[in-house]
């Protein structure tokens, strides 16, 4: 059986991180299972869900990793994760997107998620980002799994209620299908 860990790192961002890293992770035997890497500000962040192989301990990887740390100036951490913990719970529910723009103003993400929570609807992604301009417009993509139980059309009429309050706009559609 496979061991798993989660690894985060952070450091200023730079290329040839993902390249080092990924490196490493390849001569260890480790498979890259899932991940998130983004570059937020002057910085690089990135989550990896790994699969180890037999006999590798998440304290081994992460003294594999040192040269790369050190060369990089990152922050990286390794966690330990049972199978059961890297795998999930798989829903079945559809995935929609949550489409926002408007005017940057603070409490835009706590309104819309906050909406979301409390109708059980999961955050899988998230994403948001200020475009420089005249008037600085702020975007957030949301993706959510889409319980059986949501009345989608209420949900988007609600959406564009509160969007209508905050001075955004706010759209709610199925996402596409992108597998090959």
């Amino acid at each position: 059986m496979a061991n798993y860990a989660l690894m985060t790192a952070v450091g200023k961002d730079q290329p040839g991180i993902v390249a080092a890293i990924s490196g490493v992770l390849f001569e260890a035997d480790c498979n890259i299972e899932d991940s998130q890497m983004a570059r937020l500000g002057p910085d690089f962040t990135c989550m990896l869900m790994l699969a180890l192989p037999a006999g590798l301990t998440s304290t081994q990887l992460d003294e594999r990793l040192r040269k790369v740390r050190d060369q990089f100036k990152l922050w990286l951490r390794l966690v330990d994760l049972l199978p059961e913990e890297a795998t999930g719970e798989p829903h079945d529910y559809p995935v929609y997107v949550i489409h926002v723009y408007g005017a940057d103003r603070k409490g835009i993400v706590h309104r819309i998620t906050q909406h979301l929570a409390g109708q059980s609807i999961n955050i899988s992604n998230l994403h948001t980002e200020v475009i420089p301009h005249k008037d600085p417009l702020y975007v957030m993509l949301i993706e959510v799994e889409m319980p059986p139980f949501v009345d989608t059309a209420k949900l988007q009429r609600e959406l564009k209620s509160i969007g209508n309050e905050i001075g955004v706009q706010v759209s709610l559609k199925q996402k596409d299908d992108a597998r090959f």
